[in-house]
């Protein structure tokens, strides 16, 4: 029993002394080193941190400090609700002109731009809510759009009418 415990002693001493002076990745075997890194890739993960990788974020609302880590990112949007609207509306027409052979509308066309045009009214959007659900900020944004947010623990960030991405800076 001794001799269990002035192991453990030694044991716990030598880790507190590597944990101190900060880890020695050069005495590590290899596969000692790939199971730290996927364990702080894990923790970091469950954490919700984005470190150096863009993430892709879709309509909801995501609390800062908890489902996004409190920081400055670079958002940009990768598609809109008026884009996807403007879709359908030109696929619905496209089914039109197969079910209407006598007509010479072309329906297509028609859907179409009525899609496009309602579609140019759909931005995503982008909100920043206060403790009791009170808009901070808001950001409209189409396709292509960024630009640099700061985002603090104790918000939520609101997403609505498309989805985007997030870079930490």
């Amino acid at each position: 029993m001794k001799k269990l415990l002035s192991i453990l002693l030694v044991s716990i001493f030598i880790l507190s002394v590597a944990y101190a002076e900060g880890l020695d990745f050069s005495n590590m075997t290899d596969e000692e080193l790939v199971a730290i890194y996927q364990n702080a890739a894990m923790e970091i993960k469950s954490r919700g941190l984005v470190v150096g990788d863009e993430r892709t974020l879709r309509e909801g609302k995501y609390i800062i400090g908890k489902d996004i880590a409190a920081g400055t990112y670079t958002v940009a949007c990768i598609g809109t609700a008026g884009e996807s609207f403007g879709e359908s509306y030109g696929s619905l027409g496209g089914m039109m002109d197969a079910l209407d052979d006598e007509s010479d509308t072309n329906w297509s066309d028609l859907y179409g731009s009525l899609g496009g045009m309602m579609g140019d009214y759909l931005d995503m959007s982008l909100r920043i809510l206060g403790d009791y659900g009170d808009v901070l900020r808001e950001y409209n944004m189409k396709n292509g759009d960024s630009f640099s947010l700061t985002l603090e623990e104790g918000t939520a960030l609101e997403i609505s009418n498309g989805s985007c991405t997030i870079k930490a800076e």
